[in-house]
């Protein structure tokens, strides 16, 4: 028996330090170093951040220790890595859901053998018939799968319930479970799932189909205008690293997500690598907000 679920992309790791106000360390790393995940253990932001942070070990010599500190909307991992010392030793791995959604909202769907929905007309057909009646799970209030979720149900014209979770493996779980109806998750987290048959995925969220997932068509394709939605990674540092240790960090991760062994750990989970070097941070993070907020505003999405 199958559950389904709509899907987003998650596509776009980075490496982004904070301003060169320190002085330079003479020797770097001289210890073991956190990579902090704002999700529990399991969702595709805990899958990329462990790929990368064993790549960063073996790199740089010393121990790269993963530390999930799930909750409140990503704010607490990201409130205590801004709380750390900008010493190259505390490093923060997310996504939207972390550097520009919060921001935005501050001041395969499932379906049983007996399910009519097969497809994204009909759940929307459903929908329609019986507004706010169905569900639509997320990861997490103000997350990227929230905000992608609201942004179909905008475009689609339907009024569902959201249905948040704190992270992607328990809203997964209980997909399986058929505990939950409809869920948004990323392609990292689905993909093992139709692997085994216990998922079917209705449509993507991205601007052009992912390879992984070749035969899904996109929510675009399907008619539903403006989506093109996706997610994207990036490990950030606490404002005042020293140049040395940032300029090193981003070789170390440039090098990484570039490498052809790490490319294919990635493309087996279902991450579609790509390295970017942002000569102006807070433009795009701007940019994306804005454009968030107005999701945020029409949906009424709001902070915990």
């Amino acid at each position: 028996m199958k559950r389904t679920a709509l899907t987003i992309f998650l596509g776009l790791v980075g490496l982004m330090g904070g301003n060169s106000l320190a002085p330079a360390q003479t020797v770097y790393p001289e210890k073991s170093l956190q990579l902090i995940v704002p999700f529990p253990p399991g969702g595709a932001s805990d899958v990329v951040a462990r790929i990368i942070g064993g790549e960063l070990e073996t790199r740089l010599g010393k121990p790269v220790i993963i530390m999930n500190r799930p909750g409140g909307g990503t704010t607490i991992a990201a409130k205590e890595v801004a709380r750390s010392a900008p010493d190259g030793y505390t490093l923060f791995f997310s996504s939207n859901s972390s550097f520009t959604l919060p921001a935005a909202v501050k001041e395969s769907v499932p379906y049983d053998k007996d399910n009519p929905v097969k497809d994204v007309a009909s759940l929307v057909a459903e929908a329609k018939a019986n507004p706010d009646k169905l569900s639509l799970a997320s990861f997490g209030v103000a997350t990227v799968s929230h905000f992608a979720g609201e942004l179909f149900k905008s475009s689609a014209g339907v009024k569902m319930v959201h249905l948040p979770y704190k992270g992607s493996a328990p809203a997964m779980n209980d997909l399986i479970g058929k505990h939950i109806q409809y869920h948004v998750d990323t392609v990292i987290a689905v993909k093992p799932q139709i692997e085994a048959g216990t998922v079917k995925v209705l449509a993507v969220f991205s601007g052009k189909r992912t390879p992984y997932l070749p035969d899904v068509p996109t929510l675009a394709e399907l008619g539903y205008t403006g989506i093109d939605f996706a997610s994207w990674g990036a490990v950030v540092a606490p404002k005042g690293l020293p140049p040395a240790v940032h300029d090193k960090l981003t070789a170390a991760l440039e090098e990484i997500v570039n490498s052809p062994s790490v490319i294919e750990r990635f493309t087996t989970v279902g991450f579609e690598p790509g390295f970017m070097r942002y000569s102006d941070w807070a433009g795009a993070i701007g940019k994306e907000t804005a454009e968030m907020k107005e999701i945020a505003q029409r949906a009424g999405i709001k902070e915990e």
